[in-house]
Formats: C-alpha cells, sequence, structure tokens
C-alpha cells in the first residue's frame, strides 16, 4: 500500500506501518476526516452492509471534500453510484473471504490479510472461511481468545502483488490468498509471473 499516488505498491509498506501503513495514512488526515473513516468501519461492522455517501454525518461539500482525502490516501473508495465499495479491510462487494464475528453480520474482506485482521481489529472472535483459488477446495480459520485454529493445519497466506500501478484494491488484494499448503502457494506464485511475492506461514500471517 502506499499513500503517493502514481506510486508502485509494495508488499514491504505492509510490513511498515510508520511510513507507508494506514495507521500513518489515516494519521495526517484532519480530525474530521478520520471521524469520518471510523464511522465508515463502524458501519461495516455492525450491519455487514457498505454504507452510502448519503447516509454518513457529514453533508455537502464538506462530506465531497472528505471522501475526496480519503480515497487520495487509498482508504475508502466509493463507487460510480456513491457506495462504499473499498474501506480496507472491508469490501463492499463480494468477495472470497468471508468473516463472521459472534454476534456480527458476516463480512466481506479485501484479501486474506485483512480477513485476518478484521478478528483483531473488533476485538471479537470469529471465524474466517475462504478457498484455494487453485483448487477451490474450503480453508476455514477460527480464532478463540488468542487462539487460532487452521483448516486444513497447513494453510499459508501468499502475499503478493501485480507490478501495475493504483489502489491496493487493484494492485495488491487480489494476490494476497490463502492456500491450503505452502507448496500450493508456491506453485501459484510461480505460475502467474506477472506476480511478485512471498508465502507467509500461519505465524508470519
Amino acid at each position: 500500500m502506499t499513500a503517493t499516488p502514481g506510486r508502485p505498491l509494495r508488499i514491504e509498506s505492509l510490513r511498515d506501518p510508520d511510513q507507508d501503513g494506514v495507521a500513518a495514512r489515516q494519521a495526517g488526515l484532519p480530525a474530521a476526516v478520520r471521524e469520518l473513516h471510523r464511522w465508515v468501519l463502524r458501519a461495516f461492522l455492525a450491519t455487514g452492509r457498505a454504507p452510502h455517501r448519503d447516509d454518513l454525518p457529514v453533508g455537502g461539500a464538506g462530506r465531497n471534500a472528505a471522501f475526496r482525502a480519503l480515497s487520495d490516501v487509498d482508504l475508502v473508495q466509493l463507487d460510480t453510484d456513491g457506495r462504499v465499495a473499498v474501506a480496507y479491510p472491508f469490501s463492499g462487494r463480494p468477495t472470497r473471504h468471508t468473516v463472521q464475528l459472534d454476534g456480527g453480520p458476516v463480512l466481506h474482506a479485501m484479501c486474506a490479510i485483512d480477513a485476518l485482521g478484521i478478528p483483531l481489529m473488533a476485538g471479537r472472535d470469529g471465524v474466517i472461511v475462504s478457498a484455494d483459488p487453485g483448487d477451490g477446495n474450503p480453508i476455514r480459520i477460527e480464532r478463540r481468545g488468542k487462539r487460532w485454529r487452521w483448516t486444513p493445519e497447513g494453510t499459508t497466506v501468499l502475499l503478493a502483488q501485480s507490478s501495475s500501478r493504483g489502489s491496493a484494491a487493484d494492485c495488491l488484494c487480489p494476490s494476497i490468498t490463502f492456500h491450503t499448503s505452502s507448496g500450493r502457494a508456491g506453485d501459484h506464485l510461480r505460475g502467474r509471473p506477472e506476480l511478485t511475492g512471498v508465502v507467509l506461514d500461519q505465524v508470519q500471517a
């Protein structure tokens, strides 16, 4: 992820939160825009649905300027109808990664790493369901307290990116996927020369 428009996305940014991470990008925004960002995230957590620009508690030119600011640093993206399409870690559209928090709605995550982050961000237990993109075999990850249970036991995460420029939603998220084994993740990466990346074990992920 990157805060600089037009600059290539770097996997290293995910490991460098003080420079390019979500927290750093949000901290550089005005207080009102940061509050709007938090409102969007809370709306996803509460309902599981993507809020519309017109539903948000900022009106007129101020609302439009706030969304432009969030879009400029790639924190929130609207679709052409004004509904939130992307608010990392949440997707406003169905994805292969769903997260069911205890007592909450089904949420769609932008990528495998985002799916793992949602229970931690919310401070709640839950279940992640995904699938290996190679063969469609199901993957289930359950968090209970500080314990995580991965099924299959050998499940890994491929942290990869394409060489194109653009938002994380376009260049990074589609390539960050769960796989049923490190071998399958490696095969997936080697079979796609347009991608660069690394295979993460469960602790690293």
